[in-house]
């Protein structure tokens, strides 16, 4: 069974560097076509289903992919970026000094980053929609729609690598990541971080891929 891990495309707060946390901030032009692009690249997988994140960045993009491949659409609100309270608007380099930032760059499960969850909650989260999605689509093509921080632990999980380290892998805007559950007691990710987009004329990289 294949899971195809999406992140949601390009904001104006992904151009400006400032945290979305759960704030309703939609696609701009270039993400929709970065998301179209995405849709092309995969339009020949068979993915019948989407399971998506319920904020507007990530129902955009689910319902731009969901049209290219007449896919039903399920909306998972355990896909929802973390809330980042105090965060939340503010430009990265704002946040240099800030304790928990910095930590959470370095060791993001020690970080006091939301008065909700920790980092190790948001993986376990993320992990029981993976097995949702196993128990509900056996052998069925899925997609997965979420943000950068939601997938990478799951990557961390299935490489089994330290949860603090998942700051190494990039997993940039429109970009897609495939999880293969179809080796018993092995799963695989396939290839990560493919970005279709990079390839269509008129849609440069992002200042920064995070």
């Amino acid at each position: 069974m294949l899971i195809y891990m999406i992140r949601h495309g390009r904001t104006d707060w992904n151009d400006q560097r400032r945290i979305m946390g759960r704030e309703q901030v939609p696609l701009n032009e270039k993400g929709r076509d970065m998301v179209a692009a995405v849709a092309g690249q995969l339009a020949a997988e068979g993915i019948s289903a989407i399971y998506s994140g319920t904020l507007a960045r990530t129902k955009e993009t689910s319902r731009i992919l969901a049209a290219s491949w007449d896919a039903d659409i399920i909306f998972e609100p355990r896909l929802d970026e973390s809330t980042y309270e105090k965060w939340v608007g503010r430009k990265y380099t704002e946040l240099k000094g800030d304790h928990d930032f910095d930590l959470y760059g370095t060791a993001p499960t020690e970080s006091n980053f939301s008065e909700g969850e920790g980092m190790t909650d948001i993986q376990q989260r993320v992990l029981a929609v993976i097995d949702r999605i196993a128990q509900e689509k056996r052998g069925i093509k899925t997609a997965l729609v979420s943000h950068a921080d939601l997938i990478k632990p799951v990557i961390t999980h299935y490489l089994g690598m330290d949860l603090d380290t998942m700051h190494r892998l990039a997993v940039a805007n429109a970009s897609v990541t495939v999880l293969d559950l179809g080796y018993p007691g092995t799963p695989r990710i396939r290839y990560m971080n493919l970005m279709p987009w990079k390839w269509k004329e008129g849609i440069p990289d992002p200042p920064n891929p995070e």
